[in-house]
C-alpha cells in the first residue's frame, strides 16, 4: 500500500523562516555573546542585555526548540555551533553573516515574486546607505573567507609576479595569495565603498607595501594593466551572459600572453541545480542587479573560448564555491 503524502515537509518549510529570524535577532541583540562559553540565568541575561525577561524567554526557548541553545530550568547554554560561530568567544566570527542575512538578504527576499515575475531588479546598490554597504561587504567577507583561505592551497601563485583582483570586495582572495607568497604584489580594483573597507584590512595584515587599492567600476573604467594573473571572485553571478562576455573580452584585450585568469564563483553542474546553495542563491543575484544568475562550468568554458581564453582546470574550493582557471590563447 502506498503511503499518503504528508504535509510535514511543508510545515517545516513554513517554520524555517521563523527559526532563521530568531537566530538573526538573538545574534543582533547579543544573546549568544552574553551567554558566552558557560551557562547564564535568564534574569541575569535580561538585566545585562536590557531586555524584558518575558520576551527574552520567548527568543531563548524558541532557539532551544530549534537546537541552537540548551536549557536547564532557567539557565541557558550555547550549543557547540553557536558557541563556536556566534558567541564571539572562539572560532571564526559568523555574526557579520547573520547581520548580512537579517539586514539585507532576508528583507530582499520579500521582493522575490515581483523580481521573478517581471524579470527586474528589486533592490540595488544605488539605494544603499554607507552603513548598508558596510554590512553587506563585511558579511560577504566572512561568507567567502573559507574560499579565500583555500585558494592558495588549491592554486600555485609562485608562478606569478603581480596579480589583479577585480571586484574582490575587501581583498580577501588577494590577501590570502600574497600572504602565502612573500614576493607576490597586487592590486585590488573595487568600488569606493568596498575599497574604503579593504584598505585598513590590508594594513592590519601588514601587506600595504605589496598590495594597493584602486577605485573604479570594472564595467566602465579603465582597468589597471601589467599583471600576469587576474582574480575575478563572486562577480560574474551578478551579470547576464552578454555582460560577462563583455567583461571577459575586456580582460583578454588587456592581458599579455600567458596571463592566467582565476574565476571563483558558485559554478554549477550542467543541470544548474547542484550545488544546492548555488541554485538557491540565483534568486538573490537576480534581485541585486536584474540580470544576475548562476552558471555552469560548461557555460563558462564556452565563454572563455569565445573571448580568447583557454580553460585549464576546474576545482572545488570550499563549500559551494569552486575555481576555474584559464589562460590566454
Amino acid at each position: 500500500m502506498v503511503a499518503e503524502p504528508s504535509p510535514t515537509p511543508l510545515m517545516q518549510l513554513l517554520m524555517s523562516h521563523m527559526t532563521g529570524k530568531y537566530v538573526f535577532v538573538a545574534s543582533e541583540m547579543g544573546l549568544f555573546a552574553a551567554i558566552g562559553l558557560g551557562a547564564a540565568n535568564l534574569n541575569r541575561l535580561a538585566q545585562d542585555m536590557q531586555v524584558p525577561v518575558r520576551t527574552l524567554r520567548i527568543i531563548a526557548d524558541a532557539l532551544v526548540s530549534a537546537g541552537f541553545l540548551e536549557k536547564d530550568q532557567n539557565t541557558y547554554r550555547n550549543t557547540d555551533v553557536t558557541s563556536a560561530f556566534l558567541s564571539g568567544q572562539s572560532g571564526p566570527d559568523f555574526r557579520p553573516v547573520m547581520r548580512l542575512w537579517d539586514k539585507y538578504i532576508y528583507p530582499q527576499w520579500a521582493t522575490l515574486e515581483p523580481a521573478l515575475r517581471d524579470g527586474k531588479q528589486t533592490l540595488g546598490w544605488e539605494q544603499f546607505t554607507q552603513e548598508q554597504h558596510d554590512v553587506f561587504n563585511e558579511g560577504v567577507a566572512v561568507f567567502t573567507a573559507s574560499s579565500a583561505q583555500a585558494l592558495p592551497h588549491i592554486y600555485d601563485f609562485s608562478q606569478h609576479r603581480r596579480v589583479l583582483d577585480l571586484g574582490g570586495g575587501m581583498g580577501l582572495f588577494l590577501m590570502a595569495a600574497a600572504a602565502s607568497h612573500p614576493d607576490l604584489t597586487g592590486t585590488l580594483f573595487e568600488m569606493p565603498q568596498a575599497a574604503a573597507l579593504a584598505r585598513p584590512r590590508i594594513i592590519k595584515a601588514g601587506l600595504q607595501d605589496r598590495l594597493d587599492v584602486v577605485e573604479g567600476d570594472l564595467l566602465m573604467d579603465t582597468l589597471p594593466s601589467d599583471y600576469d594573473g587576474i582574480i575575478v571572485a563572486n562577480v560574474l553571478h551578478l551579470f547576464s551572459e552578454s555582460t560577462n562576455l563583455s567583461i571577459l573580452h575586456r580582460l583578454r584585450d588587456g592581458a599579455a600572453k600567458g596571463t592566467r585568469l582565476l574565476l571563483i564563483d558558485f559554478w554549477t553542474d550542467p543541470s544548474q541545480t547542484n550545488p544546492p546553495l548555488a541554485a538557491l542563491m540565483a534568486g538573490t543575484f537576480h534581485m541585486q542587479t536584474g540580470e544576475g544568475d548562476v552558471y555552469s562550468s560548461d557555460t563558462v568554458a564556452r565563454w572563455l573560448e569565445d573571448t580568447g581564453w583557454a580553460m585549464q582546470s576546474h576545482a572545488p574550493l570550499a563549500g559551494a564555491a569552486s575555481l576555474i582557471v584559464a589562460q590566454t590563447l
